[in-house]
């Protein structure tokens, strides 16, 4: 029970820092969208801003490296094969 509660946290801390970090990376990331947009004519930047594809993007991509962060952290800080 102690191990699926520190995971159900260590997801619902993984989201809270990848919703608002995502979105402020696809704004930062503009010019990319703009480049991608002008260079494979894939509609990225429209006039309210990065498409909602640029968006998802950047959170599935966040969430990975996050969840990848966790993991290895886990993994290698274990001691007597308990995480953490």
């Amino acid at each position: 029970m102690k191990l699926l509660t520190r995971v159900l946290l260590a997801l619902v801390a993984i989201v809270l820092v990848a919703v608002p970090s995502s979105f402020l990376i696809t704004i930062l990331l503009l010019p990319l969208w703009s480049w991608v947009e002008a260079s494979f004519g894939i509609e990225s930047v429209g006039h309210s801003g990065p498409a909602e594809w640029c968006y998802a993007l950047v959170f599935l991509v966040l969430m990975g490296a996050l969840l990848l962060g966790v993991l290895s952290w886990w993994r290698f800080g274990a001691k007597d094969g308990e995480p953490g």
